[in-house]
């Protein structure tokens, strides 16, 4: 069984369940966090370090958000493992809470969002 970060971590990226990880199972995306089920060994310390409640055991995830343990397993794959705790997102707690993110979530490459100038200069 595996552990999965679900909606709640979007915009929010705390990262505090890093840090208590034996394993570096966490994976960092522009505004969410993945656990890799590959990896996981459900020891279950990440869940009591989420300040926003966003992780959960397999067999627990709420209803509605099942969805994440499929999209944890995919964006594991692309992004970089991260094991060491870095400031939560700018705002984060403003989005603690807020349903139905999914919409948000930047599945490009893991790591910090592009700023929105860098966006601008790029284009």
């Amino acid at each position: 069984m595996t552990h999965v970060v679900t909606d709640n971590c979007i915009n929010c990226k705390y990262t505090d369940c890093v840090e208590v990880c034996p394993v570096d199972c966490f994976h960092e995306g522009p505004n969410f966090l993945a656990i890799d089920p590959d990896e996981c060994i459900d020891c279950t310390l990440c869940v009591a370090e989420c300040p926003v409640n966003a992780i959960f055991p397999e067999m627990d995830v709420p209803a509605g958000q099942e969805k994440y343990l499929a999209i944890n397993a995919e964006l594991a794959k692309k992004w970089p493992v991260i094991a060491s705790k870095i400031p939560a997102m700018e705002g984060a707690d403003l989005w603690d809470g807020i349903p139905d993110k999914l919409p948000l979530l930047d599945r490009g490459a893991g790591g910090k969002p592009v700023e929105p100038a860098a966006q601008h200069h790029a284009a």
